[in-house]
């Protein structure tokens, strides 16, 4: 048994010196590593594909790589009064869908606000008259869609302060419900 142990030992550290290219068993430490680190990208963080004014979130694959997750960010900055547009990869695995709503918190201290800037939902609980994938929605004039602000009243539509830090949060309640959080600045 002693013996077994020991060859299967040797070969985990020749295996590990022939994915990573270091001599010794540390090899086996860093092709694990790598090995986490792909399985880190490949993982699916949300089937919500969101842009806003036409910029695509992305999430920084080095992070995601390296901790498993990362923020989902728009680079360029946006209007006070941007654009929304997400797409459903797979919709299929999402069911009935019965309610979209969007949520934009400002930047509060080092985090975001508890409290919702602007809240966006449909006039209507009928499950045909939520946003629907692949439709631009102008959130400063959302015509059919009710527009509540920080305090709960009915406002027109969504005006943020200029060069202010936002997270928008979509959430798309289904048989399979589902939320993406993104994080963007004011031009």
């Amino acid at each position: 048994m002693r013996y077994m142990l020991k060859k299967s030992f040797a070969g985990v550290c020749v295996l590990g010196f022939i994915l990573s290219g270091v001599v010794g068993c540390s090899g086996m430490g860093t092709a694990m590593t790598a090995g986490r680190m792909g399985l880190n990208l490949k993982k699916k963080d949300s089937h919500l594909a969101i842009t806003l004014d036409g910029r695509p979130a992305e999430q920084n694959k080095l992070k995601k790589a390296t901790t498993g997750y990362s923020n989902w960010k728009i680079k360029e900055q946006v209007s006070t009064s941007p654009t929304l547009r997400f797409e459903i990869e797979e919709p299929e695995k999402f069911g009935r869908i019965t309610m979209v709503a969007v949520s934009i918190h400002q930047q509060f201290e080092s985090d975001y606000s508890h409290q919702a800037e602007y809240t966006v939902i449909s006039n209507s609980n009928d499950p045909m008259s939520q946003m629907k994938p692949g439709v631009d929605y102008n959130l400063g004039s959302p015509g059919g869609f009710r527009v509540m602000d920080v305090s709960g009243n009915t406002v027109s539509g969504v005006t943020l302060k200029p060069g202010m830090k936002y997270k928008l949060t979509l959430t798309v309640k289904a048989d399979h419900s589902e939320s993406a959080q993104v994080e963007f600045v004011t031009n």
